[in-house]
C-alpha cells in the first residue's frame, strides 16, 4: 500500500470515529493530560490542514534529512522541537479544538485531508519545505503524517475505552519509521519513550 493510501485509510478511521462520537464523549479525558478527546481532535486535525499547506512548498533543493525517522529522532532528542514546543503545542490543540465545531474537526479528516492527498498523488517525487524546520522528500512527509495519525489514534481509542484497531499498513509503517531497537527496548522497559 502506498503511503498516501495508508494515510487516507487512517484519516477515514479518524473521520468514522469522529462522526460516531456522542456529545458526552467529546469532553472525555485522554492519557495526554490535560487534553480531552476534543483537544486530541484539535491537535490531530491540524495535520490534514498542514499537509494541504506543505504540498505548496516544493523546493528545488536537496533534503536536509534522508528519512522521517531521522527527523523525528532529532525532534524528540533532549532540547529538540518536541520538548521545546511541548507547552505551545498543547495550548494550540486546546485553542484549535475550542475554535472549531466537532463537525469541522471531523471534516479535516473527511474532506481537507483527502483533497490534499489528491495533490500529493500529482506531485511525484519532490522535496518539500516542512514548515521551515527541514526539507524532506514528499513520501517522508507522508511518513510523519502516518506516525502522527497512528500514535494519536491509539490515544483516541484508549480514551474511548475501545479495543485498539488501527489499519495494519499504518502500524507496520509506524514501526518501520521508528527505530525498531528503540521500540523493542521501550516496550520491554529497557529504554525511554520512543516518541514524546
Amino acid at each position: 500500500m502506498s503511503r498516501a493510501a495508508t494515510l487516507a485509510s487512517l484519516w477515514e478511521t479518524w473521520a468514522a470515529h469522529g462522526a460516531a462520537l456522542s456529545e458526552p464523549q467529546w469532553p472525555l479525558p485522554t492519557r495526554l493530560v490535560p487534553w480531552t478527546v476534543r483537544d486530541l481532535f484539535g491537535h490531530t486535525s491540524s495535520w490534514p490542514h498542514g499537509l494541504a499547506y506543505v504540498v505548496t512548498q516544493v523546493r528545488d533543493a536537496p533534503p536536509t534529512h534522508a528519512t522521517a525517522g531521522e527527523l523525528l529522532r532529532e525532534f524528540n532528542a533532549p532540547g529538540g522541537v518536541a520538548h521545546v514546543a511541548r507547552a505551545a503545542t498543547a495550548d494550540r490543540a486546546v485553542a484549535d479544538a475550542a475554535q472549531h465545531t466537532p463537525a469541522e474537526l471531523v471534516d479535516a479528516f473527511a474532506t481537507v485531508g483527502p483533497r490534499a492527498l489528491v495533490t500529493v498523488r500529482g506531485l511525484g517525487d519532490v522535496v518539500i519545505d516542512y514548515f521551515g524546520l527541514a526539507r524532506l522528500r514528499l513520501d517522508e512527509v507522508l511518513s510523519i503524517g502516518i506516525v502522527e495519525a497512528t500514535v494519536h489514534l491509539l490515544d483516541l481509542q484508549r480514551a474511548l475505552d475501545v479495543e485498539p484497531s488501527v489499519p495494519a499498513a499504518a502500524l507496520e509503517h509506524t514501526v518501520a519509521v521508528l527505530s525498531p531497537v528503540a521500540v523493542i527496548e521501550a516496550a520491554t522497559g529497557r529504554g525511554g519513550p520512543v516518541l514524546s
